[in-house]
């Protein structure tokens, strides 16, 4: 079966050599992308369910309106990539090439990221409700306005990051590093809670 069909199940991509592809409204659960070469490709409004990226090449992609839920991006090249109003929801990334790359909206709930190299991205609106950010570097990154509800945050670098708007637990306050990264009022005094410093704004 060909990545032409517009659904496909099942099928064996690795080492598929598909550069420059346009791929529109068309869904792909438990394939097998492994090594393959995607990149430059153009999705929109496509779903990838439980497919597996590991070692594909997705450099210079582009991704509109696309899902990628609980797939597995492993040694995956990112690089040069834009996603616009994507989900990545319970995908997992280990040892990916991810910058530099643009996400514009994208919904990261529950997805695995666990240290990564996120450094210096803007991942402003961004969702990262219940995601696994452990030990991973998103140093100098801006994440205004974006949500951190429930995510895990140990080891997680933020030195110089932008966290004005973000909505974030407690947790985050003692359990990240946070060295010269930009918060605002409030922010600052639920740092200051966490830390046990009482705030008087009398």
């Amino acid at each position: 079966m060909s990545p032409e069909e517009t659904d496909v199940v099942g099928e064996d991509y690795s080492d598929a050599r598909l550069p420059g592809q346009k791929w529109h409204k068309r869904t792909f659960t438990r394939c097998n992308f492994r090594d393959a070469d995607l990149s430059g490709i153009a999705t929109e409004s496509v779903v990838f369910t439980d497919c597996d990226f590991t070692g594909t090449d997705l450099g210079e992609s582009l991704h509109t309106g696309t899902a990628f839920r609980s797939c597995n991006f492993t040694r995956t090249t990112l690089w040069h990539s834009t996603f616009r109003n994507c989900s990545l929801m319970g995908s997992t990334f280990d040892g990916c090439r991810i910058r530099p790359a643009v996400f514009d909206e994208v919904d990261f709930s529950l997805t695995s990221l666990g240290g990564a190299d996120l450094r210096k991205i803007d991942f402003t609106g961004c969702r990262f409700r219940e995601a696994n950010l452990v030990r991973a570097d998103m140093r100098e990154a801006d994440l205004s306005a974006a949500d951190l509800s429930g995510a895990r945050t140990g080891g997680l670098r933020l030195d110089g990051a932008d966290l004005r708007g973000a909505r974030i637990d407690p947790s985050l306050w003692t359990s990240a590093s946070l060295a010269g990264a930009r918060i605002e009022l409030m922010q600052a005094v639920s740092y200051a809670s966490a830390h046990g410093v009482i705030v008087d704004m009398k």
